[in-house]
């Protein structure tokens, strides 16, 4: 039966997989193999070797927010530790069906490492989270009225860009209410903690709860109010997650300009925003393949980007935040043992 279910486990991550490199493929067949192949040619390899460069210091900003979170709770992790537990949570949301495994395995190889029981560890993650979506949409709402004083987008434009900052604003409101009041949610906590008991005792032989929801609680509150209470931490958190936010728009700011466009930096923020509040949608897709770059190349297209140059920027991105970015996240992955995370229960058992 474990097998079988292994097996069933294994076919949809496939089948997840498929469905990206087909969406992609319908993308780029969509906009054309031969008008993005002309545009593409133009960028150099500087270009490339820059955008690398401006992706790895993200993951440095990333890192270092989540680390700073981790030392408020009183706990004590190396940062190389905490980088490597990165880029193995980042290499899981790219081979896995959902970015939920992303913040998974933070959590899991967090608690592991840091010895933080799995209710902390989990606080940290959301904080972090948390932090992030408040900066990128504070950016963008920047962005937003710059563009509209200017007189630089279109009535009917606003109302489309609108959308989806407005529904990942009452995402949050939801989450932070949840996070100040999780006895609100203790019956769920309750089923899903029974559900991952199996995967904590995986990743540590000595779980840090019971599967219990009252447990589980009390160590997410205890270190949400932690977290909150070090000002300083949450300050300097929140500017690492501002760092790491303003690479993404960086990366795709350096690869238009490299393809003779010449766009605002204000529309950049926001069709980056719009993507990446697309690629946080719990969707079956590894690393909204094909998704992702036709929500950038649409939102690009609205300032008057030609549709081949949005969606070769788009593309350059993906290859540079994807491709050049699995081997790297892929040995990370192996050395925090992801081949159990992926489910060879038996032979560890064994």
């Amino acid at each position: 039966m474990e097998e079988a279910h292994i097996n069933r486990r294994n076919v949809g991550r496939v089948g997840s997989l498929v469905l990206g490199v087909a969406a992609l493929a319908a993308f780029i067949y969509f906009v054309g193999i031969n008008e993005l192949g002309k545009v593409l040619l133009q960028v150099d390899l500087v270009v490339i070797v820059l955008m690398t460069a401006i992706q790895l210091l993200g993951f440095i900003f990333y890192a270092s927010a989540w680390f700073l979170l981790i030392r408020a709770t009183g706990h004590r992790i190396p940062f190389l530790t905490c980088q490597g537990i990165t880029f193995a949570s980042i290499f899981a949301s790219y081979t896995m069906p959902s970015g939920v495994f992303l913040e998974a395995m933070r959590v899991l190889l967090g608690a592991k490492e840091s010895g933080m029981k799995l209710g902390e560890s989990t606080a940290t993650v959301i904080l972090h989270r948390i932090l992030y979506i408040i900066g990128f949409l504070a950016s963008t709402a920047i962005a937003m009225l710059a563009l509209i004083t200017g007189g630089k987008i279109a009535s009917s434009a606003i109302v489309e860009l609108s959308v989806l900052p407005i529904v990942a604003i009452a995402g949050l409101v939801v989450l932070l209410y949840l996070s100040l009041n999780p006895k609100r949610v203790r019956t769920v906590l309750d089923r899903v903690l029974k559900l991952i008991q199996p995967l904590i005792k995986i990743v540590q032989k000595e779980a840090k709860t019971e599967g219990k929801a009252d447990q589980f609680v009390g160590e997410y509150y205890t270190g949400f109010r932690k977290m909150l209470a070090s000002r300083i931490a949450i300050a300097m958190s929140f500017a690492a997650s501002l760092g790491d936010w303003g690479c993404s728009v960086l990366i795709l700011w350096v690869v238009l300009g490299s393809l003779g466009a010449s766009v605002s930096l204000w529309a950049v923020i926001i069709s980056m925003a719009i993507g990446k509040m697309i690629q946080m949608t719990p969707i079956a897709v590894p690393g909204m393949l094909g998704i992702y770059e036709a929500a950038v190349t649409a939102s690009l297209s609205l300032f008057a980007v030609p549709v081949a140059v949005a969606a070769s920027a788009a593309l350059l991105m993906r290859i540079i935040t994807f491709w050049l970015d699995l081997p790297i996240t892929g040995l990370a992955a192996y050395h925090y043992g992801f081949r159990l995370l992926s489910g060879r229960v038996s032979s560890v058992r064994s």
